[in-house]
């Protein structure tokens, strides 16, 4: 289960695009089915910078709050319950 330290936008971003690429999902399916652009999710995986992630980052950050992402791959939880 690969699990993230998340720091920055950038790092958020990674860690949902590893996410929807274990899933074989395109980001069009997933914008898709989340009701927004495949632009806007680009951005988001990317790390583009925005004002509520800037600012959410700014809080955690001052609150000494530290965030960490684990994700199971398809297959693997089906392989170790198996």
């Amino acid at each position: 289960m690969p699990t993230v330290d998340i720091r920055k936008p950038a790092d958020l971003g990674q860690a949902l695009r590893a996410a929807r690429e274990a899933r074989s999902v395109t980001q069009e399916e997933l914008a898709s089915a989340l009701g927004f652009s495949r632009f806007y999710l680009g951005e988001l995986e990317s790390g583009k910078p925005n004002l509520y992630a800037t600012r959410l980052f700014r809080a955690l950050r001052k609150l000494g709050v530290r965030i960490t992402v684990s994700f199971d791959a398809p297959g693997r939880r089906e392989a170790r319950d198996g």
